[in-house]
């Protein structure tokens, strides 16, 4: 393939079934952020990273973070989701190794849920899947898996925050945003003004100077959005 090409075909190898496999990845160098919207979801201009950064394997569709795909599993847990994926398999998939739009890369992402799931990993991870989820149902103008998965997001993050010692890939004043910003998109206006003011009043607000001048933003929307909706 060209290497003008912005897709190039990463090698992977299903820690479950042992199958190997390509996926597509979308080259660093032909990665253009377009929009940087207040949930963190990132609007890019042509392909989209988001969209390939799950892998999902063509024979037993285990489902994780292109980052951590390959990692071995305990055999127990191996067999033990062998047996659970094999129950739930369906046939006639779409191809989830080639090229994806926003619809594809959500039915991606729903299956590494239901693998995480699986795994019971820990709330911080998941959250970071299910709104992984709610943001390609964005995409692809699919609201109501958007609302669905942006609430169990939710639940798992308030979950993770109180268990501050595994947030996912997240430090604590960014969790505790994205939760009073959760909030704000369910109109849970007085619990997302509640939020936002534990990040404003947060003992290491001043050197995270980027979280603070959100919160104060989505702070000032929210009251505004709190009135308009008396």
């Amino acid at each position: 393939m060209s290497s003008n090409n912005p897709l190039f075909f990463r090698q992977y190898t299903c820690p479950i079934c042992e199958t190997a496999f390509k996926s597509y990845s979308v080259r660093s160098s032909a990665t253009f952020v377009e929009k940087r919207e207040s949930d963190f979801h990132i609007i890019y201009r042509g392909h989209s990273p988001l969209h390939y950064s799950i892998v999902v394997c063509p024979v037993c569709e285990y489902a994780a973070s292109n980052s951590v795909f390959n990692q071995a599993l305990p055999k127990e847990q191996q067999l033990q989701l062998a047996r659970a994926l094999k129950i739930l398999k369906k046939d006639n998939r779409p191809d989830f190794g080639g090229e994806r739009d926003a619809y594809l890369a959500m039915q991606c992402f729903q299956l590494a849920v239901r693998t995480a799931q699986l795994k019971k990993v820990p709330p911080g991870e998941l959250a970071g899947l299910l709104l992984g989820t709610a943001w390609v149902a964005r995409e692809a103008n699919q609201p109501e898996i958007e609302v669905e998965y942006r609430r169990e997001a939710l639940k798992y993050y308030l979950q993770a925050y109180h268990d501050s010692y595994n947030l996912g890939n997240l430090n604590e004043l960014q969790v505790a945003y994205l939760i009073g910003e959760l909030y704000r998109r369910d109109k849970e206006y007085q619990e997302a003004i509640n939020w936002f003011n534990v990040v404003i009043g947060h003992k290491n607000i001043k050197s995270n100077p980027t979280i603070e001048k959100m919160a104060r933003e989505q702070w000032a929307l929210c009251r505004e959005e709190a009135q308009q909706a008396q």
